[in-house]
């Protein structure tokens, strides 16, 4: 599933990170790569961007970056 199919308050683990390099880069450097867990906090109205806590970062994404990210819900 891609993450921005995440509700608010849902975590998923990152099993696929794609997209032009510099964006796989950009998301690496903010903690966001396969095995890490990442929560959704909030969703802006509107397809806008995610508010999301990877560890102790929390970071904005826009929807379209999200759809480059896959996710698993834990088991």
């Amino acid at each position: 599933m891609k993450l921005s199919c995440l509700r608010c308050g849902e975590s998923a683990s990152v099993t696929c990170v794609q997209g032009d390099a510099c964006l796989v880069r950009r998301l690496q450097a903010l903690g966001v790569r396969p095995g890490k867990d990442v929560s959704v906090i909030r969703r802006a109205a509107f397809n806008g961007p995610l508010h999301l806590r990877v560890g102790s970062t929390e970071f904005f994404l826009r929807s379209r970056e999200a759809e480059s990210i896959t996710v698993q819900h834990a088991v």
